[in-house]
C-alpha cells in the first residue's frame, strides 16, 4: 500500500504486515526504503513516489513527477477495478 508521509510528501509502499503492524498505534508506519511514515490524510490527493520504495516493488524509476495529472483526474477519482 502506499501511504502519503505528512513529513516529506512523498508516497511510500508499506507493506501488509508493517501496515497491520501499526494498526492502533500514533500514525507513523515504515516503509520499504526503512523511512518512518507519518501518515497523512487519507484523502489527500497522491504525491510523487518515493524513488528507493517504487524500486523495491519492482516499479520503473523513470520519472519521479508528480502523479496527479491534471485537472480533470483531480475532480474525477478513477474507478475502483
Amino acid at each position: 500500500m502506499w501511504l502519503t508521509c505528512a513529513v516529506d510528501g512523498a508516497d511510500h509502499a508499506v507493506s501488509d504486515a508493517a501496515f497491520l503492524a501499526a494498526q492502533g498505534g500514533d500514525g507513523r508506519f515504515e516503509a520499504l526504503c526503512e523511512a518512518t511514515v507519518w501518515a497523512s490524510s487519507l484523502s489527500s490527493p497522491p504525491a510523487s513516489r518515493c524513488p528507493s520504495c517504487a524500486s523495491a516493488t519492482g516499479e520503473a524509476v523513470a520519472g519521479t513527477g508528480d502523479r496527479r495529472g491534471g485537472l480533470w483526474s483531480r475532480l474525477v477519482p478513477r474507478a475502483s477495478a
